[in-house]
C-alpha cells in the first residue's frame, strides 16, 4: 500500500490578480488514481470572498464520505465535504460554496481501489472571486462595533464610511463628529437654526455661531418655534422660559455670538431663529452691549434652552408658575 501526496497553492498575484480559475482532480475526466490526498490553497485579494460551483461531481460513494472525498475547508473549519454524484450531507451539487473571507483550501482524498473496478471521474469547479459587501455585515464583531457610525459604501474589495449633512469624519475613518458652527454669518439677513432641526439634538453638542456686519448696522433675532429656558451661571442674566419663543430680539451691536450646548441626558426638540438688520437711523430704543446665548438639552417635553444676556425694553422674566406644557 502507497500513499501519494500532492499539494498544489494557487495564490492569486498581488499585481495582477486571476479573479477566477478552474480545478479539477487528477486524470480528469478520466477516473482518478488511488491513495491521494491533493490539497488547492485559493487566495483572492483582500475585499473578495471566493465563490466555487462544481460543475461535475463523480467520486466514489462511502458512509459519512469516510474514504473518497471532496472537502472544502476555511480557515479549518469545514464548509463542506462531498463524495458521490452530486450530493453531501449539506450541499447539492448544483449548489455552490461561499468563503467568508478571501481563501479557500480544497482537499481530495482517496483510498485503496482496484483500478479496474474504479471507473469514478472525480470532479470539475469554476472559481471565481466575488466582492464583500462589508456594509451588510450584521455582526461586525464583539469588540469592533459598526464598521461606520452613519452611512456605510461598499466599494471594489473594500468600503469607506461617510456622514450626514452637518457632520465631519473623524481621522479613524468611521466615527462621524458633529461639524457644528465656526461660521461668521456675514450676510444681512439669514436662517440659523439646531443641527439636525427639526430632530432632537444630539448629546454633548458645543457649537458657537457668529452673526457679524458692518459696524453702522445692528443685528435682530427672532426665534421660532418651541423651546426651554435654563440659566445655571448668572444668576443676573435675563431669563426666558416656558415653550413660547421669545420672538424678536433686537441688539445693539453689530456682532451676535450664540453658544449652543448640549448635555447627555434628556433631548430637545432644537431651535429655529432668523436674523435681519438695520442700519444706525432705524435704532431701536435698546442698550445691548453684547449677547450670548446658551442652550441645555432637556427631557423632550420640556423642548430646549436659551439664555439671554443683555437688557430689553419690555422683558418677560420668568415668574414661579413657569409654562412646562
Amino acid at each position: 500500500t502507497k500513499l501519494s501526496i500532492m499539494s498544489e497553492c494557487q495564490q492569486l498575484s498581488t499585481t495582477e490578480p486571476e479573479m477566477h480559475g478552474q480545478i479539477q482532480s487528477p486524470q480528469y475526466p478520466r477516473p482518478y488514481p488511488p491513495h491521494l490526498q491533493k490539497q488547492w490553497d485559493l487566495w483572492v485579494p483582500r475585499g473578495y470572498q471566493i465563490q466555487l460551483s462544481l460543475t461535475h461531481l463523480d467520486i466514489k460513494v462511502s458512509a459519512d464520505c469516510s474514504q473518497d472525498s471532496l472537502t472544502f475547508f476555511y480557515d479549518e473549519k469545514v464548509l463542506g465535504k462531498f463524495c458521490g454524484q452530486g450530493n453531501s450531507t449539506d450541499h447539492h451539487g448544483d449548489e455552490t460554496i461561499l468563503s467568508p473571507g478571501n481563501k479557500l483550501t480544497l482537499v481530495f482524498q482517496t483510498r485503496d481501489s482496484t483500478p479496474e473496478h474504479q471507473q469514478h471521474t472525480g470532479f470539475s469547479a469554476t472559481y471565481k472571486a466575488i466582492d464583500i459587501d462589508e456594509c451588510s455585515k450584521t455582526d461586525p464583531g464583539l469588540d469592533s462595533g459598526p464598521l461606520c457610525s452613519q452611512i456605510c459604501i461598499n466599494t471594489a474589495g473594500s468600503y469607506r464610511c461617510s456622514c450626514h449633512s452637518g457632520y465631519k469624519l473623524h481621522l479613524d475613518q468611521r466615527t462621524c463628529l458633529l461639524s457644528c458652527g465656526g461660521c461668521v454669518f456675514d450676510k444681512h439677513e439669514g436662517h440659523l437654526s439646531s443641527p439636525g432641526y427639526p430632530k432632537p439634538s444630539p448629546p454633548f453638542l458645543s457649537c458657537k455661531y457668529i452673526i457679524s456686519v458692518e459696524p453702522r448696522f445692528i443685528v435682530t433675532l427672532n426665534f421660532r418655534d418651541n423651546f426651554h429656558i435654563d440659566n445655571k451661571d448668572n444668576q443676573h442674566a435675563m431669563k426666558f422660559c416656558g415653550t413660547k419663543s421669545p420672538g424678536l430680539i433686537v441688539t445693539n451691536s453689530s456682532t451676535v455670538r450664540l453658544d449652543y450646548h448640549t448635555e447627555e441626558e434628556g433631548l430637545s426638540n432644537g431651535w429655529s431663529l432668523q436674523y435681519s438688520t438695520h442700519g444706525e437711523e432705524e435704532r431701536w430704543h435698546f442698550h445691548v452691549s453684547s449677547l450670548k446665548l446658551f442652550f441645555s438639552c432637556c427631557s423632550f417635553m420640556f423642548g430646549c434652552c436659551v439664555l439671554y444676556r443683555g437688557e430689553m425694553s419690555t422683558p418677560r422674566e420668568c415668574d414661579k408658575r413657569q409654562d412646562h406644557s
